[in-house]
């Protein structure tokens, strides 16, 4: 018998046991999953950040390979200014027709690239035709005499292009409200720093005259701040008209709680003036005459005229 009952208790125990070993067996098991979903969600949120990294360092590299394409190509050198401009502007959130409108001839003569739509009405130009054919030269040169030269060369041909801006004198010339500087956009980073190289006093010249060079950083640096400071101006437009608006409400407002006040005047006399002929003076002197006709009726041994079942006596019966 002890034997049995040990038996059954060992037996009790292991079950026991072996129902606890598979709870935690299945926590765990459930832990794990979670873990490996954790770990999968992990790995797919690095993947999209390590393939946008991978996409940039593509798109540069892209552009790196376009650069030595585009100075390989004449026809490609007139475009690429353009195109580099107008990724620019998509970078920045920037949309033709509301932003800046593209080659749009102004009104006094000339026809700019591009001319940016600034707050409150003024307006910014910016001209794509760079020499890069200059350059272009002067990167297919080997030897070091035609280097120098071209090198030389290549500056004499940007200066040349401020003075062509210079002279062509957008702001000037239009009648809208134009600030002051016209751009001239460098299409890459790297020309960008040749020319500050090269020829660190150009840039102050040509401020000189007017003309900002501008590379596709500091173009998107610039189209920023426009945009933001455009929605700034929106935002503090869009206060003021609310501002005016809340005016002119209050103004009617006052009208409106005048003629209320005018109405409730009104009301309040009409109160007083039925309270008057119904519970008032009114009423009370009236209930006092007939009093006296009635007590005079019942003197003389008149009789109440009969009414209807409403209360209401018809005097026609009696004439």
């Amino acid at each position: 018998r002890v034997a049995e009952a040990s038996g059954e208790r060992f037996g009790k125990s292991a079950q026991q046991i072996d129902t606890s070993l598979r709870n935690v067996q299945e926590d765990i098991g459930r832990r794990i999953a979670e873990m490996d979903a954790e770990i999968a969600t992990l790995r797919e949120q690095n993947t999209k950040k390590f393939g946008n990294v991978e996409e940039a360092v593509a798109a540069l590299a892209k552009t790196a390979g376009d650069l030595n394409s585009v100075l390989s190509s004449s026809q490609a050198r007139g475009q690429w200014g353009e195109r580099m401009a107008e990724d620019m502007l998509r970078a920045a959130g920037f949309i033709e027709g509301i932003n800046y409108e593209k080659q749009d001839t102004i009104t006094g003569g000339g026809r700019p690239d591009y001319t940016f739509l600034m707050p409150p009405d003024r307006v910014l130009y910016m001209d794509v035709k760079f020499p890069l054919d200059s350059y272009a030269k002067y990167v297919g040169a080997t030897e070091t005499t035609s280097r120098e030269q071209l090198k030389r060369e290549f500056i004499t041909a940007v200066r040349a292009r401020v003075t062509e801006l210079q002279k062509r004198d957008y702001v000037v010339s239009t009648t809208q409200h134009s600030l002051d500087y016209v751009l001239l956009f460098v299409p890459n980073e790297s020309i960008t720093g040749f020319v500050h190289e090269v020829d660190p006093e150009l840039i102050d010249w040509a401020l000189e005259r007017k003309v900002v060079l501008c590379s596709p950083l500091t173009l998107y640096a610039f189209l920023v701040v426009v945009r933001q400071a455009t929605e700034s101006f929106h935002t503090e437009e869009t206060a003021a008209q609310i501002m005016q608006m809340m005016g002119k409400f209050k103004k009617q407002w006052e009208l409106y709680t005048k003629s209320l006040e005018k109405v409730k005047k009104n009301f309040d006399t009409l109160q007083e003036e039925l309270d008057d002929i119904t519970v008032g003076k009114r009423f009370k002197g009236l209930g006092r005459e007939i009093k006296k006709i009635d007590e005079l009726r019942q003197r003389q041994n008149i009789a109440e005229l009969p009414a209807d079942d409403d209360g209401v006596i018809d005097v026609e019966d009696y004439e």
